[in-house]
Protein backbone atom coordinates (compact mmCIF):
# COMPACT_ATOMS: atom_id res chain seq x y z
CA UNK A 1 0.00 0.00 0.00
CA UNK A 2 1.13 3.37 -0.28
CA UNK A 3 0.47 4.39 2.86
CA UNK A 4 3.52 2.39 3.76
CA UNK A 5 6.34 5.21 3.75
CA UNK A 6 8.93 3.39 4.51
CA UNK A 7 8.77 0.98 1.73
CA UNK A 8 8.03 3.66 -0.32
CA UNK A 9 11.63 4.89 0.82
CA UNK A 10 13.14 1.76 0.56
CA UNK A 11 11.59 0.81 -3.13
CA UNK A 12 12.08 4.05 -4.74
CA UNK A 13 15.73 5.56 -2.85
CA UNK A 14 17.03 7.99 -4.96
CA UNK A 15 15.56 6.86 -8.01
CA UNK A 16 15.14 9.99 -10.58
CA UNK A 17 11.70 8.05 -11.56
CA UNK A 18 10.17 5.52 -9.60
CA UNK A 19 6.53 3.48 -9.96
CA UNK A 20 5.39 2.17 -6.91
CA UNK A 21 3.46 -0.76 -6.30
CA UNK A 22 2.18 -1.31 -9.70
CA UNK A 23 1.76 2.41 -10.54
CA UNK A 24 2.15 3.80 -14.01
CA UNK A 25 2.67 6.64 -16.12
CA UNK A 26 2.68 6.87 -20.08
CA UNK A 27 5.81 8.22 -20.19
CA UNK A 28 8.38 7.09 -17.44
CA UNK A 29 11.63 7.10 -19.30
CA UNK A 30 10.81 10.19 -21.73
CA UNK A 31 10.66 11.91 -18.04
CA UNK A 32 13.47 10.48 -16.39
CA UNK A 33 15.33 12.27 -19.71
CA UNK A 34 14.02 15.41 -19.15
CA UNK A 35 13.69 15.86 -15.93
CA UNK A 36 16.68 18.26 -13.98
CA UNK A 37 18.97 16.75 -11.71
CA UNK A 38 17.91 17.23 -7.97
CA UNK A 39 14.65 16.33 -8.83
CA UNK A 40 12.74 13.07 -8.06
CA UNK A 41 8.95 12.10 -9.09
CA UNK A 42 7.39 8.84 -7.26
CA UNK A 43 4.28 7.34 -9.07
CA UNK A 44 2.22 5.46 -6.43
CA UNK A 45 -1.43 3.75 -6.81
CA UNK A 46 -3.90 5.92 -5.80
CA UNK A 47 -4.74 6.09 -2.35
CA UNK A 48 -7.79 4.79 -0.26
CA UNK A 49 -10.06 6.63 1.09
CA UNK A 50 -9.14 6.01 4.67
CA UNK A 51 -5.87 7.42 3.73
CA UNK A 52 -3.48 7.97 7.37
CA UNK A 53 -0.86 9.01 5.58
CA UNK A 54 -1.03 12.21 2.61
CA UNK A 55 0.79 11.92 -0.54
CA UNK A 56 2.47 15.30 0.96
CA UNK A 57 3.91 13.42 4.13
CA UNK A 58 4.88 10.84 1.50
CA UNK A 59 6.80 13.56 -0.40
CA UNK A 60 8.37 14.73 2.33
CA UNK A 61 9.97 11.77 3.63
CA UNK A 62 11.60 10.98 0.43
CA UNK A 63 12.81 14.50 0.01
CA UNK A 64 14.49 13.93 3.36
CA UNK A 65 16.01 10.58 2.50
CA UNK A 66 17.05 11.23 -0.84
CA UNK A 67 18.38 14.42 -0.66
CA UNK A 68 16.30 15.74 -3.46
CA UNK A 69 15.32 19.71 -4.45
CA UNK A 70 12.09 18.67 -5.36
CA UNK A 71 9.90 15.81 -4.83
CA UNK A 72 7.06 15.36 -6.90
CA UNK A 73 4.89 12.39 -5.71
CA UNK A 74 1.81 11.02 -8.54
CA UNK A 75 -1.10 9.64 -7.23
CA UNK A 76 -2.16 7.56 -10.56
CA UNK A 77 -6.20 7.79 -10.70
CA UNK A 78 -8.07 6.55 -13.30
CA UNK A 79 -9.43 9.29 -15.08
CA UNK A 80 -6.84 12.14 -13.93
CA UNK A 81 -3.68 11.85 -12.12
CA UNK A 82 -3.52 14.23 -8.82
CA UNK A 83 -0.37 15.62 -7.27
CA UNK A 84 1.94 16.48 -4.07
CA UNK A 85 5.00 18.10 -4.03
CA UNK A 86 8.33 18.71 -1.21
CA UNK A 87 10.48 21.63 -2.17
CA UNK A 88 13.16 23.91 -1.53
CA UNK A 89 11.49 25.97 -3.66
CA UNK A 90 8.51 27.12 -4.43
CA UNK A 91 5.99 23.98 -3.85
CA UNK A 92 2.83 25.81 -4.19
CA UNK A 93 3.69 27.10 -7.24
CA UNK A 94 5.11 23.80 -8.87
CA UNK A 95 1.94 22.32 -7.79
CA UNK A 96 0.21 24.68 -9.41
CA UNK A 97 1.83 24.12 -12.41
CA UNK A 98 1.14 20.50 -12.77
CA UNK A 99 -2.53 21.00 -12.22
CA UNK A 100 -2.26 24.15 -14.69
CA UNK A 101 -1.64 21.66 -17.39
CA UNK A 102 -4.87 19.97 -17.18
CA UNK A 103 -3.09 16.66 -18.07
CA UNK A 104 -4.94 13.59 -17.64
CA UNK A 105 -1.31 11.51 -16.93
CA UNK A 106 1.05 13.02 -14.18
CA UNK A 107 3.61 12.37 -16.12
CA UNK A 108 2.75 14.17 -19.04
CA UNK A 109 2.16 16.83 -16.53
CA UNK A 110 5.44 17.02 -15.61
CA UNK A 111 7.08 16.66 -18.61
CA UNK A 112 5.37 19.75 -19.88
CA UNK A 113 6.75 21.69 -16.47
CA UNK A 114 10.40 19.92 -15.95
CA UNK A 115 12.47 22.97 -17.59
CA UNK A 116 11.07 25.21 -15.06
CA UNK A 117 12.07 22.67 -12.49
CA UNK A 118 15.79 22.96 -11.84
CA UNK A 119 17.17 24.79 -9.07
CA UNK A 120 18.56 28.31 -9.21
CA UNK A 121 22.47 28.09 -10.27
CA UNK A 122 24.94 28.21 -7.51
CA UNK A 123 27.71 30.50 -6.66
CA UNK A 124 30.58 30.22 -8.48
CA UNK A 125 33.64 28.36 -6.29
CA UNK A 126 36.94 28.38 -6.19
CA UNK A 127 38.56 27.58 -9.80
CA UNK A 128 35.49 29.11 -11.50
CA UNK A 129 37.29 32.07 -12.85
CA UNK A 130 36.96 34.69 -10.09
CA UNK A 131 40.40 34.57 -8.74
CA UNK A 132 41.62 37.73 -11.38
CA UNK A 133 43.03 36.18 -14.03
CA UNK A 134 42.73 37.25 -17.54
CA UNK A 135 40.19 35.15 -19.20
CA UNK A 136 40.90 33.69 -22.42
CA UNK A 137 38.80 34.93 -25.01
CA UNK A 138 39.03 31.74 -27.26
CA UNK A 139 38.16 29.68 -24.16
CA UNK A 140 35.01 31.29 -23.84
CA UNK A 141 33.61 30.74 -27.11
CA UNK A 142 35.01 27.57 -26.70
CA UNK A 143 32.62 27.03 -23.61
CA UNK A 144 29.77 28.34 -25.60
CA UNK A 145 30.23 26.60 -28.60
CA UNK A 146 29.71 23.29 -26.14
CA UNK A 147 26.84 24.98 -24.51
CA UNK A 148 24.96 25.77 -27.77
CA UNK A 149 25.74 21.82 -28.78
CA UNK A 150 24.29 21.01 -25.62
CA UNK A 151 21.28 22.51 -26.08
CA UNK A 152 20.83 21.29 -29.49
CA UNK A 153 20.99 17.59 -27.91
CA UNK A 154 18.37 18.29 -25.11
CA UNK A 155 16.08 19.82 -27.62
CA UNK A 156 16.92 17.04 -29.37
CA UNK A 157 16.51 14.36 -26.81
CA UNK A 158 12.88 16.20 -26.03
CA UNK A 159 11.97 15.77 -29.71
CA UNK A 160 12.47 12.26 -29.86
CA UNK A 161 10.64 11.87 -26.88
CA UNK A 162 7.67 13.43 -27.74
CA UNK A 163 7.51 11.79 -30.99
CA UNK A 164 8.07 8.31 -28.93
CA UNK A 165 5.20 9.44 -26.67
CA UNK A 166 2.52 10.40 -29.26
CA UNK A 167 3.56 6.68 -30.66
CA UNK A 168 3.43 4.92 -27.77
CA UNK A 169 -0.33 6.48 -27.45
CA UNK A 170 -1.16 5.92 -30.83
CA UNK A 171 -0.04 2.01 -30.53
CA UNK A 172 -2.29 2.63 -27.32
CA UNK A 173 -1.58 1.62 -23.55
CA UNK A 174 -4.58 -0.24 -21.62
CA UNK A 175 -3.44 2.90 -19.10
CA UNK A 176 -3.49 5.76 -21.64
CA UNK A 177 -6.10 4.40 -23.64
CA UNK A 178 -8.57 4.38 -20.31
CA UNK A 179 -7.42 8.07 -19.72
CA UNK A 180 -8.33 9.13 -22.97
CA UNK A 181 -11.52 7.62 -22.94
CA UNK A 182 -12.10 9.34 -19.88
CA UNK A 183 -11.19 13.00 -21.02
CA UNK A 184 -13.20 12.58 -24.51
CA UNK A 185 -16.11 11.51 -22.16
CA UNK A 186 -17.02 14.48 -19.82
CA UNK A 187 -20.42 15.53 -18.23
CA UNK A 188 -23.80 13.59 -17.79
CA UNK A 189 -23.90 11.75 -21.03
CA UNK A 190 -19.81 11.09 -21.03
CA UNK A 191 -19.96 9.66 -17.80
CA UNK A 192 -23.02 7.86 -18.56
CA UNK A 193 -21.54 6.56 -21.66
CA UNK A 194 -18.28 5.76 -20.21
CA UNK A 195 -19.97 3.70 -17.56
CA UNK A 196 -22.18 1.58 -20.04
CA UNK A 197 -18.91 1.04 -21.96
CA UNK A 198 -17.67 -0.87 -18.71
CA UNK A 199 -20.57 -2.64 -18.52
CA UNK A 200 -20.24 -4.12 -21.90
CA UNK A 201 -17.01 -4.95 -21.23
CA UNK A 202 -17.97 -6.74 -17.87
CA UNK A 203 -20.72 -8.49 -19.52
CA UNK A 204 -18.64 -9.54 -22.65
CA UNK A 205 -16.17 -11.26 -20.50
CA UNK A 206 -18.84 -12.93 -18.09
CA UNK A 207 -21.00 -14.29 -21.24
CA UNK A 208 -17.88 -15.86 -22.21
CA UNK A 209 -16.36 -16.88 -19.04
CA UNK A 210 -19.90 -18.55 -18.47
CA UNK A 211 -19.52 -20.90 -22.01
CA UNK A 212 -23.10 -19.78 -22.63
CA UNK A 213 -22.15 -17.91 -25.65
CA UNK A 214 -18.24 -17.36 -26.69
CA UNK A 215 -19.68 -15.60 -30.10
CA UNK A 216 -21.70 -12.85 -28.43
CA UNK A 217 -18.54 -12.67 -25.46
CA UNK A 218 -16.28 -11.74 -28.65
CA UNK A 219 -18.60 -9.65 -30.29
CA UNK A 220 -19.55 -7.68 -27.61
CA UNK A 221 -15.33 -7.27 -26.74
CA UNK A 222 -15.18 -6.20 -30.47
CA UNK A 223 -17.83 -3.45 -30.13
CA UNK A 224 -16.36 -2.01 -26.74
CA UNK A 225 -13.05 -1.57 -28.41
CA UNK A 226 -14.61 0.01 -31.48
CA UNK A 227 -15.98 2.61 -29.24
CA UNK A 228 -13.14 3.30 -27.49
CA UNK A 229 -11.36 3.83 -30.46
CA UNK A 230 -14.43 6.07 -31.50
CA UNK A 231 -15.27 8.38 -28.75
CA UNK A 232 -10.96 8.98 -28.07
CA UNK A 233 -10.18 9.70 -32.17
CA UNK A 234 -13.13 12.45 -32.29
CA UNK A 235 -11.68 14.56 -29.08
CA UNK A 236 -8.44 14.71 -31.08
CA UNK A 237 -9.41 14.49 -34.58
CA UNK A 238 -12.92 15.71 -34.77
CA UNK A 239 -14.82 18.89 -33.62
CA UNK A 240 -16.76 19.61 -30.19
CA UNK A 241 -20.13 19.38 -32.00
CA UNK A 242 -19.07 15.74 -33.21
CA UNK A 243 -18.10 14.92 -29.89
CA UNK A 244 -21.56 16.16 -28.29
CA UNK A 245 -23.63 14.45 -31.22
CA UNK A 246 -21.97 11.24 -30.79
CA UNK A 247 -22.37 11.18 -26.44
CA UNK A 248 -25.71 11.70 -27.05
CA UNK A 249 -26.73 9.11 -29.59
CA UNK A 250 -25.01 6.56 -28.18
CA UNK A 251 -25.99 7.44 -24.71
CA UNK A 252 -29.72 5.88 -25.94
CA UNK A 253 -28.04 3.57 -28.28
CA UNK A 254 -25.89 2.06 -25.34
CA UNK A 255 -28.84 1.78 -22.62
CA UNK A 256 -31.00 -0.14 -24.97
CA UNK A 257 -28.59 -2.25 -26.00
CA UNK A 258 -26.84 -2.83 -21.77
CA UNK A 259 -30.62 -4.12 -21.25
CA UNK A 260 -30.19 -6.33 -23.91
CA UNK A 261 -27.28 -7.95 -23.00
CA UNK A 262 -27.87 -8.16 -19.44
CA UNK A 263 -28.16 -11.22 -17.10
CA UNK A 264 -31.96 -10.89 -16.30
CA UNK A 265 -32.44 -10.68 -20.06
CA UNK A 266 -30.53 -12.21 -22.33
CA UNK A 267 -28.83 -14.73 -19.68
CA UNK A 268 -32.24 -15.67 -18.42
CA UNK A 269 -33.54 -16.63 -21.27
CA UNK A 270 -30.59 -18.73 -22.22
CA UNK A 271 -30.68 -20.58 -18.84
CA UNK A 272 -34.44 -20.62 -18.84
CA UNK A 273 -35.82 -20.85 -22.44
CA UNK A 274 -39.37 -22.49 -20.97
CA UNK A 275 -40.42 -19.27 -19.37
CA UNK A 276 -40.13 -16.90 -22.56
CA UNK A 277 -41.69 -16.93 -25.72
CA UNK A 278 -39.50 -17.43 -29.28
CA UNK A 279 -36.97 -17.53 -26.93
CA UNK A 280 -34.53 -18.41 -30.22
CA UNK A 281 -35.38 -15.27 -32.06
CA UNK A 282 -35.18 -13.33 -29.21
CA UNK A 283 -31.29 -14.41 -28.52
CA UNK A 284 -31.00 -13.77 -32.08
CA UNK A 285 -32.30 -10.65 -32.06
CA UNK A 286 -29.54 -9.28 -29.51
CA UNK A 287 -26.82 -11.16 -31.72
CA UNK A 288 -27.94 -8.26 -34.68
CA UNK A 289 -28.65 -5.94 -31.90
CA UNK A 290 -24.63 -5.94 -31.15
CA UNK A 291 -23.58 -6.36 -34.19
CA UNK A 292 -25.68 -3.08 -35.67
CA UNK A 293 -24.38 -0.88 -33.36
CA UNK A 294 -20.66 -2.04 -33.89
CA UNK A 295 -21.03 -1.64 -37.50
CA UNK A 296 -22.59 1.70 -36.51
CA UNK A 297 -19.58 2.71 -34.44
CA UNK A 298 -17.20 1.52 -36.64
CA UNK A 299 -18.55 3.67 -39.72
CA UNK A 300 -18.66 6.90 -37.08
CA UNK A 301 -14.61 6.35 -37.10
CA UNK A 302 -14.50 6.39 -40.55
CA UNK A 303 -16.53 9.40 -41.37
CA UNK A 304 -14.44 11.57 -38.31
CA UNK A 305 -11.45 10.20 -39.77
CA UNK A 306 -12.75 11.43 -43.60
CA UNK A 307 -14.35 14.58 -41.56
CA UNK A 308 -17.89 13.40 -43.17
CA UNK A 309 -20.75 14.20 -41.70
CA UNK A 310 -21.65 11.90 -38.53
CA UNK A 311 -24.76 9.62 -39.85
CA UNK A 312 -26.89 6.85 -37.88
Amino acid sequence: MATDINSIITACGSQPVCLYDGASIANASDLQAALPVGVQVAVIPEPDQAQSVSSLSIAEALKQHSGADTVIVIEDRPTKDRFAVASDGDAAGISASLYGQNAADGGDAVTAVASTLASPSTPDGPGSGTSGAPVDGGFVALAIGFALLGLAAVTLVITLGARARKKSRALGSPHALEKQLAAALQGEDGEFVRKAIDDLQDRGAAVSANGTDAGLGARIQSLVNHLSELFTRVRTRGTDQQLRLLTAQYRDTLTKLTKAVADDYYGDISRNPQFWSNPEERLHEVHLAVESVDQQAVENIRQVNESRDLEF
